[in-house]
Order: C-alpha cells, then sequence, then structure tokens
C-alpha cells in the first residue's frame, strides 16, 4: 500500500524518515528527513522527496510549493508572505530559488528559504534555511525611531560619525536567535575597533539592539587606525587592467586584485566578485600606518600596515583573497557579519584565500594554511595572522565547537570562531586529527581541489544570511553528495565531527549498528508508512523496536510489466509485538522498508536498518 497524504494533516502524521513537509506527485510515498532545526524547534534543512514544481515560472512555483508546507512544516501563522528573490541554475541539472519573507507589510531581515529542484522534472529535493514564523509578533512600536537608536547607541563603545540612511521598521531574527519587531538604521562610526560602518537593529519594544550588521568586513578586527588623513575612497585613479600602476604597493594590490579574478574563473567559472563581470575596485594607502583591509560593500581598501604589526595588506595575495571573497558572499549567501554566520563568513574568506594560494602555487605546501604569512609581523620569521591547520596557534581563535567563544566582542567571535570552519576544512583537504586531540576522528583526506569545490557550492546553494554552524555542516554535506558521493559525504561529515559541530541527522539510537539508516516515528493500527525505493542487492537486515502492543515490519521489492509496476514482500517479521527484525539476501532490485501498525494507537518505533532505502 502507498502511502497518501490527501486529507490528512501533515503535522499529525510521521514518516519513517522524519515529519513530511509535503505531498509528492501522484500520492507516491515521500522520504524526508530532518537534519536540523532552530531554537524553536522549526526545521532549517530538510532533504528528500519533498514534491515537484509543475508551473512554467519556477520562481511563482516555489514560492506557492512553500505556502503550502510553512504552516504544517514552519510553524507559520498562515499569514506570512513569501518573496521569490533570486534563481539559480547550475551545470548539475538543478536550480536553486532564494526566497525571503515580509509579515504585515515589513521585510523580515535574516529568514530566508532556499528550495532545491531538478530542473527536468521539477522534483524539489531539499528547502533548507531560516523562517520566522507570525506567532505573537508585536505590530506596534512602543519606542519612536530616534529615541531607539539613542538607545541603542548609548549601549555601545562606539562615537557616531554619521546616520547613513532613512530608518524603518522591519522584523529581525536577533543575535539571541529570537525574532523582533525593530528600527533599521545604518550607522557610520568609530570605535576601539576602528571604523565601522552597522546596520543597527534597535528593538520597537525597548530601544536595545538586538542585532548590528556590519557592512564592512576587516581582515583583523582588533587594531586601531589613524582617520586623518586619507580617508576619501575611492581615491585616484593610478592604473587599470593590464596597466603599470604608480608605486610597488599600488602594483602589487592591482597584480593580486587580477590574479584572484584569474582563480575563480579558473576554478568555479565566476566572472569578479558578483558573477557578472562587475569592475573590481581596490584602494591602497588607506590612512596612516593603518593595520587593515576590508571590503566596505562596493570595494577593497588597504591600509599600509605600520611595519611593526604589519606591512602592507595588499602585498599578500591571500589577504586580497580574503577580501574579496567577502564581497563574493555578500553576492550569494550574504551570511550577517555577527555570531556563527559571522565566524562562517570569515572563515569561508580564509578558505578560498587558501585555496587560490595552492592554485598559485600548483600545489598545497607549508604556506598554504596561513593567512598573511607575507606581510604580517615582518620581524617575526615564519609568523601569520592565522593558522588553518592548527588554529589556537596565533593565540586567540577557536577549533573546537564546544570551547567557541560566545559572547559580544569581536561581533560574536567571527574572527576567533572562524578557526572552527579554517580547521573542518583542512582536515578534509589534507586528512588527520584535531591537532590538540579534542576529538579521535580520523577524517579522510579527499584534496583541496574537491574540498573548495564543495565549500563553493554550499557557499552559492545551501547557505543563507543566517546560517550557523550546523547549518554549514549540513550544507557542504549537501554540496558533496551533489556533486561526488559517498565517500566525500562521509568525509565532510568526519571533518565537522572532529571540530564538534553537532549535526548530520539525528544520531543513530543505542543499540543500532554502525552505519545503520535510522528511521523514527509513530503509527497506529491500520497504517502503513514506507520508505522510498532504492536499487539494492545483497544483504539486508533491520532491527525495530516499539512502544506499542504491535507493529510489523517487510522488506519489499518491486516488480514491473510494460505497463505498470508493484510492490511485494520478500520478506517480513510480524511477532505479535513492537519487536522485529530482518535478515534477506537479495539480487539486484529496487527494494523498500514498509511498517505496518496491527494494533495500537500512536505507537512509537525506531528502526536500524542496513542498507537505507
Amino acid at each position: 500500500m502507498k502511502l497518501t497524504i490527501t486529507g490528512i494533516a501533515l503535522a499529525a502524521l510521521v514518516l519513517i524518515f522524519a515529519a513530511p513537509v509535503a505531498q509528492a506527485a501522484g500520492g507516491a510515498p515521500l522520504d524526508t528527513e530532518v537534519l536540523a532545526t532552530d531554537l524553536q524547534g522549526n526545521p532549517t534543512f530538510i532533504k528528500g522527496n519533498l514534491g515537484v514544481l509543475v508551473e512554467r515560472n519556477r520562481r511563482l512555483a516555489a514560492v506557492d510549493f512553500l505556502q503550502g508546507m510553512v504552516v504544517d512544516s514552519f510553524g507559520a501563522a498562515g499569514t506570512e508572505e513569501l518573496i521569490a528573490t533570486g534563481i539559480r541554475r547550475d551545470r548539475l541539472g538543478t536550480f536553486h530559488v532564494r526566497v525571503s519573507q515580509k509579515i504585515a507589510g515589513l521585510p523580515v531581515v535574516g529568514a530566508e528559504l532556499i528550495v532545491h529542484a531538478r530542473q527536468g522534472s521539477g522534483q524539489v529535493y531539499a528547502v533548507n534555511g531560516r523562517f520566522m514564523a507570525d506567532k505573537g509578533l508585536p505590530r506596534e512600536a512602543n519606542v519612536p525611531a530616534a529615541d531607539a537608536l539613542s538607545t541603542s547607541l548609548a549601549q555601545g563603545d562606539f562615537e557616531v560619525g554619521s546616520v547613513l540612511s532613512e530608518t524603518d521598521l522591519v522584523y529581525v531574527l536577533g543575535s539571541d536567535d529570537q525574532p523582533h519587531l525593530a528600527w533599521r538604521t545604518l550607522v557610520e562610526y568609530n570605535s576601539a575597533d576602528g571604523y565601522a560602518v552597522d546596520w543597527i537593529f534597535s528593538s520597537a519594544k525597548t530601544g536595545a539592539i538586538v542585532a548590528r550588521h556590519p557592512t564592512i568586513h576587516p581582515a583583523k578586527s582588533w587594531q586601531t587606525y589613524d582617520g586623518n588623513n586619507g580617508s576619501a575612497l575611492p581615491g585616484t585613479l593610478r592604473c587599470t587592467n593590464g596597466g603599470t600602476c604608480s608605486d610597488a604597493i599600488e602594483q602589487a594590490i592591482h597584480d593580486n586584485a587580477g590574479l584572484t579574478w584569474d582563480y575563480y574563473n579558473a576554478r568555479f567559472g565566476r566572472d569578479s566578485y558578483t558573477g557578472g563581470g562587475s569592475t573590481i575596485r581596490s584602494t591602497a594607502h588607506h590612512l596612516n600606518n593603518y593595520v587593515n583591509a576590508f571590503w566596505n560593500g562596493s570595494q577593497l581598501v588597504y591600509g599600509d600596515g605600520d611595519g611593526v604589526n604589519s606591512g602592507p595588506l595588499g602585498n599578500a595575495f591571500d589577504i586580497v583573497v580574503h577580501e574579496f571573497t567577502h564581497a563574493v558572499t555578500t553576492n550569494e549567501s550574504n551570511l550577517i557579519y555577527q555570531n556563527e554566520s559571522g565566524a562562517l563568513n570569515e572563515g569561508w574568506s580564509d578558505i578560498f584565500a587558501a585555496g587560490a594560494e595552492a592554485w598559485r602555487d600548483g600545489g598545497v605546501n607549508s604556506n598554504t594554511w596561513k593567512l598573511g604569512e607575507s606581510t604580517w609581523t615582518p620581524g617575526t620569521a615564519g609568523d601569520a595572522l592565522r593558522y588553518m591547520n592548527n588554529p589556537t596557534q596565533d593565540g586567540s581563535s577557536r577549533d573546537y565547537y564546544p570551547e567557541r567563544y560566545t559572547g559580544s566582542a569581536d561581533n560574536g567571535g567571527v574572527h576567533w570562531n572562524s578557526g572552527i570552519a579554517n580547521l573542518a576544512f583542512y582536515l578534509l583537504s589534507q586528512g588527520g586529527t584535531h591537532p590538540r586531540g579534542k576529538t579521535t576522528v580520523s577524517v579522510p583526506a579527499i584534496g583541496i581541489a574537491k574540498a573548495e569545490q564543495i565549500f563553493y557550492r554550499a557557499q552559492t546553494t545551501y547557505l543563507t544570511a543566517s546560517s550557523n554552524f550546523q547549518a554549514a555542516r549540513n550544507a557542504t554535506a549537501s554540496a558533496a553528495s551533489d556533486l561526488y558521493g559517498t565517500t566525500e559525504v562521509n568525509a565532510v561529515q568526519a571533518a565537522w565531527d572532529a571540530v564538534g559541530v553537532p549535526g548530520g541527522g539525528p544520531p543513530p539510537p543505542t543499540g543500532c549498528a554502525p552505519g545503520s539508516t535510522v528511521y523514527a516515528g509513530t503509527i497506529s493500527a491500520g497504517a502503513t508508512q514506507v520508505s522510498a525505493g532504492a536499487s539494492a542487492s545483497g544483504s539486508f537486515t533491520a532491527t525495530m523496536t516499539g512502544s506499542g502492543p504491535d507493529v510489523d515490519l517487510y522488506l519489499d521489492l518491486e516488480s514491473c510489466s510494460w505497463w505498470s509496476c508493484s510492490w511485494a514482500a520478500v520478506a517480513s517479521s510480524t511477532s505479535a509485538s513492537s519487536t522485529e527484525a530482518i535478515s534477506y539476501s537479495g539480487a539486484s532490485g529496487n527494494y523498500r522498508w514498509r511498517i505496518v501498525g496491527f494494533s495500537g494507537t500512536n505507537v512509537s518505533y525506531t528502526l536500524c536498518a542496513q542498507p537505507g532505502l
């Protein structure tokens, strides 16, 4: 019997992979898995056979599809407005529609869903991102915009230079990962960390800062700078394309920017930071003795250093790639530059800096895993700004997720926690174990060429503005599955295991053999739940335990004539209990697991099966 969900409340029905989120075409059985949830218990990454986009206009079809599933699967109130903001098609025969939100006509900042589907069939195979449910959210501001901004500015240790935008009312996912009604203002200011331009989100209820989204992404955020001289941007044009610049520092920046374009184009087919040929603008000699470099939302800016903490920042190819990658991130996932999403933003910039160096040098060497080694602390030989293969060597970076920084400094640890992603990428590329023995996981090496393709696809296809480390784990595992196979997917999961990032699907319950696929759910008398069919052969083993009177287990094989296909049991376990086991050796074919409720109401069960079907 095939499971259909017509007329059944989705939220009450649980498949053996996880809670279903949509109906497949023709009432076919759904095969879904919830990989991660947010603090409210709503899914943030769902994979499986989720449904079909049937309209020619893929953007509208994706919005219609999500409207049909968000109430039951994401806890929506039904009053949320969804807007398709972009679509990208790739060489793998898939397309990806990004969908943002409005509530009561107000933008929702930090909430975005991505619908992933096959180009020919429109089959949806994944949905990921964050959704803000309109449940109990306030509609009216208690504090006027100007008062709220004054309250927020009084909280921080910064001096406002100017307000650069009109203030508008929005909903935002705050730094506490909770929804807020807030006033949004773009503010330029000086702080102990230097010059900054941030979107400040002030609570419309209290005026307190609920989120701060920086638009400048510096390579080193803790040094001060002198703003008395040379702050105008972009400055005077010195060289264009293959032309010669007026001094060595300008020439180095110019050459490195061109080489960065070459790297992204050669490895990923990308034309500049937007992917659409935008001009890369770089400024040298910013301020006096400025020990920093940054992307300001429209161009790259480099200080000359002070000769002690650093030399000229733009002389270092990997720092130029790092800043350029911030621009790529702005135009792709747009990872918010705070807390875990900000650490991923920084980590991805370091990761592609390493990839570019390996590409330029014709392979990996010891300097590949150092950031800024050619210009950082010039008086100390072999020193670097960060060390991807051993992040804590710099004295501040973290390399193990349970030990991540969770305070408010460094925008919530965007530089310090980037070491977690850096080490995961290093281990995935080179193999090995955690350098400080925080875990015993041995990660198999897949090489930097494959690893960078996985992380690039995760950036362009799966990551969203508010993605955290668990979302990055799911994103890279999905990218590895898209591009390669089981070996690479398992290596990705091992790399994140090695640095302590949770995720990778629900943990196997006690008693499940290693390598088992775990199915868990509830079922009542007369109900049938199945996994999607999958090609397999050889040994099939499964054990099932449950809480209720009687649940039976079957292994089915599909047989087809020229006009139709049908399923028939080739093995079964039907004792008068909810504890069942199957061991079966079968020839090549399309198999599925089938669970049948014989008696009892809302019987919970756990099935450990090899292979997973």
